[in-house]
C-alpha cells in the first residue's frame, strides 16, 4: 500500500501536532507491512531519520517558499495524486483532491463563543469543515469532538473514529532525586518547588487568570512556590506587566518551551507539585497526559475534550476563574493525602494512554479508508 503523508509539521519545533505526527511515523515504521511504502512529503529536509522497518519510508521534497495551506494546495495535491491514501494530521488537506484521505481534527475551538475572531471563522473553520468533508474518514481524539465535526462540519457520523492520544513510553514515574532537584534550579535558581502549565500560552487557556490565582496563593497562603509556564506565548499576552501588577515577577518564568527531545519534558513534569490546564476549550490535551503519566498531580477544567482525558483522574474545575483555581490548587498544595491520591490516580490513567494501540488503531483506520471497509473495522 502506498501511504502518503503531509508531513511538514516534523520541521522546526514540535509542538502538539508535530509531536503528533512525530508518534505516528515512529510507530507506524514497526507496523508497515514490507510491500508497504510510506511517502513523508515535507517542506524542507529533514533532520530526523525514521527508525527501521518492515516497509519503506521515504522523504518526498516538495521545496517551496509557501507552507502551509498554500503548499498542500499547490506543491501537495499533485505530488500526492499516485498515493493509495494522504494521511493529513493536522485538519486540513489540499481543497478537491480525488484520491482517498484520512483527516485527523484534533479540536472544533470554533464553537465556544468568543475563543476565536470572526475572520477565523469565515477562513479556517470553513476550510476545515470542508477538508472534514471531503475526507474518507476524519479521526478526532475525544467524543466531544466527534460530536462537533458531526453537528458543525455536517459530517456522516459513520465517517468520524474517536482515537485517543496518549504520551510516549518515556514518560513515567521514577525521575531520580538529583535530577528533579536539578530541574526546579534549573529555572528558579534554587531548589524550589514549581505549579507547572506546558502549552501555548493563550486567552483561551485562561493563563491569565492562572497566573492571578498563582498571585493569590503567594498574598494568602504564603506558598513557596514558582509558577512555571513552559510553552510560547504566541499571542504576546501581557504576562510581564500582570506579574508586574501582582507582584509576582520574580516568581512566574515563561520559556518558549524548545527542547532538544520531547523526553527532555520528563523531569519537568516530574519535578512540579502540581500541573494545571485550565483551558476553556481543548478537543484532547496531550501534555495532561504526559503529566498523569509522570504521576504529577493535575487540575484542570470540566470542559470539553480536557474533560474526558481527567475526569476521575484530576482535580476538576467547573469554572477556570482565578478564585476557583486558586482554590483547586491550594487545596493539592495544602492536602498531602489528596495529592497523594491525584498522583496515583494519574499514573493510571497515563499508563492507559501510550501511544502504541493509538498509532496501531490510527494505520487501521488509513487502511480501512483504502479497502473500503468500515472505518471501525479491527480496531482496538
Amino acid at each position: 500500500m502506498r501511504i502518503g503523508f503531509n508531513a511538514q509539521r516534523l520541521a522546526g519545533q514540535r509542538l502538539g501536532v508535530g509531536r503528533y505526527i512525530e508518534y505516528m511515523v515512529r510507530n507506524w515504521s514497526a507496523l508497515l507491512a514490507p510491500d508497504d511504502e510510506l511517502s513523508l512529503f515535507v517542506r524542507q529536509p529533514l533532520d530526523w531519520t525514521p527508525p527501521p522497518t518492515n516497509g519503506h519510508i521515504r522523504q518526498v521534497l516538495l521545496e517551496s517558499k509557501m507552507s502551509g495551506i498554500p503548499w498542500e494546495n499547490l506543491r501537495l495535491r499533485s505530488a500526492a495524486a499516485h498515493q493509495d491514501v494522504l494521511f493529513c494530521p493536522a485538519y486540513t488537506g489540499p481543497v478537491g483532491f480525488r484520491g482517498k484521505t484520512v483527516v485527523a481534527t484534533h479540536s472544533v475551538t470554533e464553537v465556544q463563543p468568543g475563543v476565536n475572531s470572526w475572520t477565523y471563522r469565515q477562513t479556517y473553520s470553513r476550510l476545515y469543515g470542508l477538508c472534514a468533508r471531503q475526507a474518507t474518514g476524519v479521526i478526532v481524539p475525544s467524543e466531544i469532538t466527534r460530536e462537533s465535526v458531526i453537528e458543525h462540519y455536517r459530517v456522516a457520523a459513520e465517517r468520524v473514529v474517536v482515537i485517543p492520544q496518549g504520551a510516549d513510553d518515556a514518560f513515567t514515574p521514577g525521575t531520580p532525586a538529583d535530577v528533579l532537584e536539578a530541574t526546579r534550579i534549573r529555572f528558579f535558581g534554587a531548589d524550589r518547588p514549581y505549579i507547572l502549565f506546558v502549552g501555548k500560552c493563550s486567552a483561551r487557556r485562561n493563563i491569565p487568570q492562572l497566573i492571578e490565582a498563582f498571585a493569590f496563593l503567594k498574598a494568602t497562603q504564603r506558598i513557596p512556590h514558582g509558577l512555571l509556564l513552559f510553552g510560547p506565548n504566541h499571542l504576546d499576552l501581557p504576562l510581564a506587566e500582570l506579574c508586574h501588577t501582582l507582584g509576582v515577577e520574580g516568581d512566574v518564568v515563561q520559556t518558549d518551551g524548545v527542547v532538544e527531545r520531547h523526553a527532555d519534558l520528563v523531569p519537568i513534569y516530574s519535578a512540579a507539585d502540581v500541573f494545571v490546564h485550565p483551558s476553556e476549550n481543548e478537543g484532547w490535551s496531550m501534555t495532561t497526559v504526559e503529566a498523569m503519566a509522570c504521576g504529577t498531580a493535575v487540575v484542570a477544567t470540566n470542559r470539553g475534550g480536557l474533560a474526558e482525558v481527567a475526569r476521575g483522574h484530576a482535580l476538576m474545575v467547573e469554572v477556570p476563574s482565578a478564585e476557583a483555581l486558586a482554590d483547586a490548587i491550594g487545596r493539592v498544595l495544602g492536602d498531602s493525602a489528596l495529592r497523594e491520591d491525584l498522583e496515583q490516580r494519574a499514573r493510571a490513567r497515563g499508563a492507559a494512554l501510550h501511544w502504541g494501540a493509538i498509532t496501531r488503531n490510527t494505520l487501521r483506520v488509513v487502511r480501512n479508508a483504502v479497502s473500503g471497509s468500515s472505518l471501525h473495522e479491527g480496531l482496538t
